[in-house]
């Protein structure tokens, strides 16, 4: 086993600034305001853009807008699930990333459990 030497803190943070911008572009670049509103990120957690459907009655109530800000925070977990199968593929090395995957595994199994709480598929 080759000890892998740590990467350098700034191209880290650069790395995190990338997928960060690239994030907020692909979401089509909404104001930071309406990121942080309240009904943005429960329903970027709950994956509402991905579980939209228009004869849902619950989902048409969304504003248009805020349901393409909440693209950001789907498209920040697909980010983080992208980073923890990258460590997945090394965990035996490191304890430190076999417990960032465990910790990214326990996440998102919140969040679809969320999700599926919150995909009301009531059709009338």
């Amino acid at each position: 086993m080759t000890p892998t030497t740590p990467h350098p803190k700034w191209r880290i943070a650069v790395v995190t600034l990338a997928v960060l911008a690239l994030c907020y572009y692909a979401a089509g670049t909404p104001p930071v305001s309406r990121l942080l509103a309240p009904s943005v990120i429960s329903a970027g957690l709950a994956l509402k853009p991905i579980t939209y459907h228009w004869l849902n009655r619950f989902d048409r109530t969304l504003p248009e807008a805020d349901l393409y800000a909440s693209r950001f925070y789907v498209l920040l977990l697909a980010a983080l699930n992208m980073l923890a199968g990258g460590f997945a593929l090394h965990a035996h090395r490191s304890a430190k990333r076999f417990a960032f995957v465990l910790a990214c595994a326990l996440v998102m199994l919140a969040v679809l459990v969320n999700a599926q709480i919150h995909a009301f598929y009531q059709v009338a």
